[in-house]
């Protein structure tokens, strides 16, 4: 059984408003309060360690967001077998999606990534493109994969994600959390177009 599944009523309508709503304002707070970026930069500088392992390397590898396309072709492969050819479709638009509007978002704030963070070529940080993607998938698996255990499986490595992403420095913050809400927020809305399509 799914842990959470969008319905078309006034709860999950709020939470994709509220979402959305939150994400603005990170974004904001993001683009133009100087204060809000110096702080956050202290925050990081005190409370975040530096660790550049193999083992945060290897799962920032295994799920960049050019690889969870992969990851997400072999779910809607696995939908299509199910004999589930419209959410198989939405599965694609879904993540396909999002990814989209992670990458303009990033290029229309062309923030920075924390200057301790080595890379082979510049990029930008805000939204997180491996927290965006690995929390859409989380979430439509844990409502397509109704096995317990799956859903401890996928939780951990939703965290994992998120925590190397921190720990390597790859990403202030708010850059998580402002993948997070979008994602949530991005989620929920298909979700919810889905279910007004298939009714």
């Amino acid at each position: 059984m799914a842990i959470i599944h969008p319905q078309l009523n006034v709860w999950w309508v709020s939470q994709l408003l509220i979402s959305w709503l939150l994400f603005t304002a990170l974004y904001w707070l993001v683009n133009h309060s100087q204060r809000f970026n110096n702080w956050e930069l202290t925050i990081q500088k005190k409370w975040l360690g530096l660790h550049t392992g193999w083992g945060w390397q290897l799962i920032a590898n295994l799920f960049d967001p050019k690889l969870l396309v992969l990851w997400d072709f072999l779910l809607a492969g696995w939908l299509m077998f199910q004999g589930q050819l419209a959410r198989s479709l939405f599965v694609l638009v879904t993540l396909g999606t999002v990814d989209v509007l992670g990458i303009m978002i990033k290029h229309t704030v062309k923030r920075t990534r924390p200057g301790t963070f080595t890379q082979a070529r510049p990029s930008y940080s805000f939204p997180s493109g491996h927290t965006l993607g690995i929390t859409v998938m989380a979430l439509m698996f844990q409502m397509l994969w109704t096995n317990h255990w799956g859903h401890i499986v996928i939780l951990l490595i939703w965290l994992l994600v998120i925590v190397s992403r921190l720990t390597l420095h790859a990403h202030y913050p708010s850059d998580v959390i402002g993948a997070l809400l979008l994602a949530y927020g991005w989620w929920i809305g298909a979700e919810l177009l889905y279910l007004v399509i298939m009714r």
